[in-house]
């Protein structure tokens, strides 16, 4: 991560990162969402999601330590991350889903894993979810929303419920735009949801999961035998069950994939 980078990430709890995937890759993954997940839209909802999308085909295997997110994995997470838990969020036009929820597990009654430190110039989080964007979300469409900042604050318990359910959107409430094939990553101690969905086409977006090597917030671990033998050694060690004692790096020789 370079300097604003960072600095970014500690002020937003968030960070959009242009143009992860190719225009090849995207035309790929759409077809690929056609293929494995055809399901209609349910009628009265609009939205549609399913997990374990790493299943669906090998270049979403890939998604786990995509070469342009994988540095902030690193980085943000910490050198013994790991796969936690994948999903994906479909919408059509009118779809809602997700009121704002999140916060940080210093705030009493919220989720242990969630959780954001910065310590002698290093960043560190629990949960932390890394979403490809397949279609784009320009002003006003809806989707990922966010309250900027949120991560380090004290107050959560005192968000309105009427802010919460998006029936009233302050000024802090903020919905980022993006590009398909941008990735958004964010903390989950990052007070977040999914807003209605007002664009006229079609919302897709993978949201792939990480957690410290030692934590786990999915009670389903990932196993070898779900891939078919088809993971790379990086892939088995991110994919592994959490661990404390003698667990390897995530990602071999990563201090010059951050100096680089």
């Amino acid at each position: 991560m370079t300097p604003e980078e960072k600095f970014i990430f500690d002020l937003q709890g968030y960070i959009v990162i242009k143009n992860v995937l190719s225009d090849e890759e995207i035309d790929n993954l759409n077809a690929i969402a056609d293929r494995e997940f055809p399901e209609e839209y349910d009628e009265e909802t609009g939205f549609k999601r399913t997990s374990r999308v790493s299943q669906w085909d090998p270049a979403c295997v890939n998604l786990f330590d995509h070469p342009k997110t994988l540095p902030y994995l690193v980085e943000l997470v910490g050198e013994k991350f790991r796969a936690d838990h994948d999903y994906c969020i479909f919408m059509e036009k009118g779809a809602k889903r997700g009121n704002l929820h999140g916060g940080s597990g210093h705030v009493i009654g919220r989720a242990a894993d969630h959780w954001y430190r910065y310590h002698d110039g290093v960043m560190r989080n629990g949960l932390t979810v890394c979403t490809y964007f397949l279609t784009h979300a320009g002003p006003g469409d809806g989707g990922f929303a966010c309250v900027p900042g949120s991560h380090k604050s004290n107050f959560v318990p005192n968000l309105p419920a009427d802010v919460k359910s998006f029936d009233r959107r302050p000024e802090y409430v903020r919905q980022p735009e993006v590009e398909a094939g941008d990735a958004l990553i964010f903390t989950e101690a990052l007070i977040h949801g999914t807003m209605p969905w007002e664009g006229d086409h079609e919302r897709r977006a993978l949201l792939y999961k990480f957690s410290p090597g030692h934590s786990t917030w999915s009670q389903n671990y990932y196993t070898l035998d779900e891939f078919n033998g088809g993971l790379t050694e990086q892939q088995k060690r991110i994919l592994a069950p959490p661990s404390v004692g003698q667990r390897p790096d995530s990602v071999e020789d990563w201090e010059s994939m951050i100096d680089a």
